[in-house]
């Protein structure tokens, strides 16, 4: 029997100013982010598929890595919120993230520490990354491990313990 992991949502900026030009939002305790890109510029937020009304952020994932079949998967925009749409693969499950659009791989961030090998893949929150707004993203299927930046500082974090 898999032992379950509790999860966490970390934050490190009190101060962070919310508003309707935000890059980030809020409603309630509700936290979410209204559009997010991939390095090219590219939105991957989709209006046909939505999480408490909210648009579904769309990544492609080629399952077992590179040259693996590729599926798509639709994810929620709230912070912290591990809800997502599409095939269920096995927990483990390796898959390389891309863009829907471009069909580039997304961009390699930090290591993940949910196994050994495994890195935390970028989303932006404009359509220019070097503003270094990101949403980090595990590559192994079912880590509920993420963080969120802003101008380089970490502002949320979904940690394991």
């Amino acid at each position: 029997m898999q032992e379950k992991k509790c999860i966490r949502l970390e934050e490190y900026l009190d101060d962070y100013k919310f508003s309707q030009t935000s890059r980030i939002r809020k409603d309630g305790d509700r936290i979410w982010v209204p559009d997010v890109y991939c390095h090219n510029g590219h939105s991957l937020m989709v209006h046909g598929v939505l999480f408490d009304g909210l648009p579904a952020i769309h990544i492609r994932c080629h399952v077992g890595g590179e040259g693996g079949p590729a599926e798509d998967f639709y994810l929620s925009p709230i912070i912290g919120d591990d809800r997502k749409k599409g095939p269920d693969l096995p927990a483990g499950t390796r898959v390389m993230m891309t863009c829907p659009i471009c069909k580039e791989p997304l961009r390699k961030l930090v290591p993940c520490s949910c196994r050994v090998g495994a890195y935390r893949y970028a989303i932006y929150l404009t359509p220019d990354p070097e503003e270094l707004g990101a949403i980090g993203l595990c590559e192994t299927y079912g880590c509920p491990q993420s963080f969120v930046s802003e101008d380089g500082e970490l502002i949320y974090e979904c940690v394991a313990e």
